[in-house]
């Protein structure tokens, strides 16, 4: 059986230069990069989740 999820991370992802882990690597104007960085390590951490 297959079960599915949905998750909800508009505000991190909008505001991940603000955050802890890329702060220090993102100015605001590059928002964009901190985002996609962001949805990478998001996903990645859903996967690891996924496959234990």
């Amino acid at each position: 059986m297959d079960f599915g999820g949905i998750v909800n991370a508009s505000r991190s992802l909008m505001c991940a230069y603000k955050s802890e882990i890329w702060k220090d690597k993102y100015a605001e104007e590059d928002f964009a990069g901190a985002t996609r960085a962001e949805a990478i390590r998001m996903r990645d951490e859903l996967n690891a989740s996924i496959n234990k």
